[in-house]
This record gives C-alpha cells, sequence and structure tokens, in this order.
C-alpha cells in the first residue's frame, strides 16, 4: 500500500516529538560540541550546548548549566536534527510540512539560517539536501493537486535544495515533485 503525500508528512513530522518525552534528555556529539536536548513539557526541546576540549573528558549527559556553556531555549517547537563543525541545525514547528529550519553557529552564539524544509533531508560534511518549496501547484503542472484540493488539501511545487554549508546559499536542483499541503 502507498502512502500519501499527507500521511508520510504526519508520520516524519511526528519523529522527532516521539524522540523526546518531557523531561529526558538525549546527547549529541560532535567535535568540539556536546548537545545535550531536554525535551520541554509541551513541545519542542531546549538545547544546551557544552563545549569539549581536546584531551578532556567528554562532559556528562545532564541538563545542568555550568559557566561557559551555551543555552538556546525552546521557542517554537525545535527539535535536533543535526551537528556539523559549528553549525547546528534544528527542525521546528507541530505541523506537517514544510517545516521550520534553523542554523545556529555555535561560535558566534546566534541563528545564521531560517527557512523551511520538507524530508526527506539528509546532511552531510557539506551541507544538507531536502525538499523546499518553490512555487503553487497548477492541474497542469502537478495532477495529483485537483484531488488533493477536492479533500480540503492544497498543492505545492518542491525542489530538491542544498543548503551549503561553507555559506549558507541554496542551491536549487533540477529536481521537482507536486507535495500535499495542510
Amino acid at each position: 500500500m502507498r502512502l500519501s503525500h499527507l500521511a508520510t508528512a504526519l508520520l516524519l513530522a511526528a519523529i522527532p516529538l516521539a524522540a523526546t518525552a518531557a523531561g529526558k534528555t538525549a546527547c549529541h556529539d560532535g567535535g568540539r560540541y556536546r548537545v545535550v536536548a531536554k525535551a520541554t513539557e509541551s513541545v519542542g526541546t531546549d538545547l544546551l550546548i557544552k563545549y569539549t576540549a581536546r584531551g578532556r573528558s567528554i562532559p556528562a549527559c545532564r541538563y545542568v548549566v555550568s559557566a561557559g556553556d551555551f543555552e538556546i531555549r525552546n521557542e517554537r517547537a525545535e527539535y535536533f536534527l543535526g551537528l556539523r563543525g559549528a553549525l547546528l541545525i534544528l527542525d521546528s514547528g507541530t505541523a506537517p510540512e514544510p517545516r521550520g529550519l534553523i542554523v545556529w553557529d555555535l561560535e558566534k552564539r546566534q541563528k545564521v539560517f531560517t527557512g523551511t524544509y520538507s524530508p526527506p533531508y539528509s546532511i552531510d560534511a557539506a551541507g544538507m539536501r531536502f525538499w523546499a518549496q518553490s512555487g503553487e501547484a497548477t492541474d497542469t503542472t502537478c495532477p495529483q493537486a485537483a484531488g488533493w484540493r477536492a479533500n480540503g488539501l492544497g498543492a505545492a511545487l518542491e525542489t530538491e535544495t542544498t543548503l551549503n554549508f561553507a555559506d549558507l546559499s541554496l542551491t536549487p536542483s533540477v529536481n521537482t515533485r507536486c507535495s500535499a499541503r495542510q
């Protein structure tokens, strides 16, 4: 049985929610950082960045703020997606795709990119590949659109896109698809 785009989106959107029960912590290590993610009482996670130094032990996987740590408090249901060098990649939101995408520069301690993405996605050393809305779908450009609209949904055209970590630019590919919207 083939899942519809909406059913797939709902399933993928629930993954970050299911991964963290209230108050539980999960740790993610990469390079000079340990990210401790703690589920909030409602939705999303608070994030505590602990800096690791070469030759020193990795800090415990506990959400205890110490001198020199960097804390990112949950604002809009953020969830850990990845850590590449000094870049922390977060998912944001509670609705199906498109989802919010936030990138923090941990050296600068500031957000350096905000946008949206749709799964599936992949992250490697050079960047993050995902689907980004590139236009409205018409019955001509998206044969499924009429059926989705008849069921109360919208439709969008998406282009497979790469967020380049070197300069935070977006590079669209030639690959496109239709996607349902809630």
